[in-house]
């Protein structure tokens, strides 16, 4: 009998998941089960706050929603940055610095820099907190906690979530062709320290 290769919403036989962002994005507003024990969630008033949170109706635990903590890098050579053009969604094609969501046990500084690792390939050095953002929409799904850094001894290659990686000048910054929100304040934050403001 001929083996038979399925594939059905990222997963494959071999037992990796390739993430669909677009899903990812909805939670966690669209939970509807406790995590705990599997009950049914539903909305109601808890107190001391008075705020409407997701209950389980078998437990009563909680589920508090709060953004996703991302961190990031941007990679600073004198007045110039190093960027990469996204290979994933969402804003896949668009430009952006390296970084990637926070693990259980990780410091955003460590994510930073691992990210950058797994993105580009360099081993930044001398990390510095710049600033932390959320998207000036509401409600603001995720909270990105950028870092300045030196660029590390290894040559920029292009991965599966880099397709391009190239250093800008401040003056060629494609502002109208950055990924995120997030990323516009923090390279105008970025200029800003450089005294190169837009």
């Amino acid at each position: 009998m001929k083996h038979q290769h399925h594939e059905r919403h990222g997963h494959h036989e071999s037992g990796q998941v390739a993430a669909d962002h677009k899903i990812q994005y909805e939670y966690p507003r669209k939970v509807k089960f406790c995590p705990l024990c599997g009950g049914d969630l539903e909305l109601r008033i808890v107190a001391p706050d008075h705020k409407e949170n997701k209950v389980c109706r078998k437990c009563g635990f909680i589920y508090f929603l709060g953004p996703k903590l991302v961190a990031g890098c941007i990679i600073a050579d004198g007045d110039r940055t190093l960027l990469l053009r996204r290979g994933i969604e969402p804003a896949r094609g668009k430009w952006t610095y390296p970084g990637g969501f926070v693990d259980l046990g990780e410091t955003p500084e460590r994510c930073a820099v691992r990210e950058t690792h797994e993105e580009v390939g360099m081993t930044v050095r001398d990390p510095a907190l710049l600033g932390i953002y959320a998207d000036r929409g509401e409600p603001a799904p995720i909270i990105v906690v950028t870092y300045v850094a030196r660029p590390g001894a290894e040559t920029p290659i292009v991965t599966p979530e880099a397709t391009e990686v190239r250093y800008f000048a401040v003056d060629e910054i494609p502002w109208d062709a950055l990924a995120f929100d997030t990323t516009i304040q923090a390279m105008e934050a970025w200029t800003r320290s450089i005294g190169k403001a837009r």
